[in-house]
C-alpha cells in the first residue's frame, strides 16, 4: 500500500492543488514574459491617453513662433521635455504634444469599437448557435451579407456621408460595421455550449432564453470573446489610423496619429521625424493589444499548464 507523503515534503504540488482559477489564471499569463510586456505597453497607452492634458509639455493645437526655423522649417527634438521635446511640426507645434493627444483618440476609438461590435457579435452569435433552425439561418445569412462587404471601402463610405462627424461617429461606423467575425466566433463557441448538460437540463426545466443566454451559455464563450477583442483593438486603432491618414477618421482640429503621418508626408525627405514617431506609436499600441491577447490566450488555455 503506497504511503501518503506529509503535504510538507512535497509542497509545491500541495501549493499548485490550493491555487484558486484566479491564481491560475494570473500564474500562466505572468509566466508568458511577452504577454507581460505587452500588458506594459498597453498600460502606459492608458495611462498616457487619460492623462494627456497633464503630461502634454505645450498646447498641441497652437503654432508657437519659436516653432520653426528662419527658412519655415520644422524644429528637430531638443530632447528638453518643456520646450519641442520631439521637435515641431510645419505649423510649429509640439511633436510631443500632438502623440499624447492623439493617444487619447486611438485609444478611445480602438476600445469603443470594439466594445461596440463585440457587443453586437456576441448577442447575434448566442442567439443564432443557441435557437438554431430558422434564426439561424437568417442571422448568418446576415452575418455572411456584412462579411461580403470590404468592411474598410464601406466605412469611409459611411463616414463621407456625415455630415457633422465627431470622434463618437468614427468608432460607431466602425463598431456597427465590424461585428461579423465576433458573430461566427460566438456563434461556433454557442454551438459546442448548448449540448453541455447543465445547458440542456436549464432548458428542460423551462428556463427563458434570455436567463439560459446570459446565465449559461455567455460564461462559456467568454474567453475567446476576450481574446478576440483585445486583437480587435489592435486592428481598430490601425482602421483608425488609416481613415485619419486619408482624411475621413476624426474631424478637425483633433489630433490623431494617422493624421499626423498624413500631414508630415509632404517633409518625409526633409524631416522624416514627422513620419516615424507617430508611426512607432501605432506599432507600440498595436504590438501590446496582440501581445497582450496572446497571453489571454495561453491563461485561459488549460493545457499550457501542463
Amino acid at each position: 500500500m503506497a504511503l501518503s507523503v506529509p503535504h510538507e515534503q512535497q509542497p509545491e504540488a500541495y501549493l499548485e492543488r490550493m491555487r484558486t482559477p484566479g491564481q491560475m489564471f494570473v500564474r500562466r499569463f505572468v509566466r508568458n514574459r511577452l504577454a507581460v510586456f505587452g500588458l506594459v505597453l498597453v498600460v502606459i497607452m492608458v495611462a498616457a491617453a487619460v492623462f494627456a492634458p497633464h503630461l502634454a509639455p505645450m498646447n498641441p493645437y497652437i503654432g508657437y513662433s519659436d516653432g520653426t526655423t528662419a527658412q519655415g522649417l520644422p524644429l528637430p527634438p531638443t530632447w528638453n521635455w518643456h520646450h519641442f521635446f520631439l521637435g515641431t511640426d510645419a505649423n510649429g507645434r509640439d511633436v510631443m504634444s500632438q502623440l499624447l493627444y492623439g493617444t487619447q483618440v486611438s485609444m478611445e476609438v480602438g476600445v469603443m469599437a470594439t466594445l461596440i461590435s463585440i457587443v453586437i457579435g456576441t448577442f447575434i452569435g448566442l442567439v443564432s448557435g443557441y435557437l438554431g433552425g430558422f434564426w439561424d439561418n437568417i442571422l448568418m445569412r446576415l452575418t455572411d451579407l456584412m462579411l461580403a462587404f470590404p468592411v474598410f471601402l464601406f466605412i469611409i463610405l459611411v463616414r463621407s456621408l456625415m455630415t457633422n462627424p465627431t470622434v463618437a461617429t468614427v468608432y460607431l461606423a466602425i463598431g456597427v460595421l465590424s461585428w461579423a467575425p465576433t458573430a461566427r466566433l460566438a456563434r461556433g463557441q454557442a454551438l459546442a455550449a448548448r449540448k453541455l448538460d447543465y445547458v440542456e437540463a436549464a432548458r428542460s426545466v423551462g428556463t427563458g432564453v434570455p436567463r439560459t443566454l446570459w446565465r449559461h451559455l455567455l460564461p462559456n464563450i467568454i474567453s475567446p470573446v476576450l481574446v478576440y477583442s483585445t486583437l480587435s483593438i489592435a486592428s481598430n486603432i490601425v482602421l483608425e489610423s488609416a481613415l485619419s491618414f486619408l482624411g475621413v477618421g476624426v474631424p478637425d482640429p483633433t489630433i490623431s496619429w494617422g493624421k499626423m503621418i498624413n500631414l508630415g508626408l509632404s517633409w518625409y525627405q526633409t524631416d522624416p521625424l514627422l513620419i516615424i514617431w507617430p508611426g512607432i506609436a501605432i506599432a507600440l499600441a498595436t504590438l501590446g493589444f496582440n501581445l497582450v491577447g496572446d497571453g489571454l490566450n495561453d491563461a485561459f488555455n488549460v493545457r499550457s499548464d501542463s
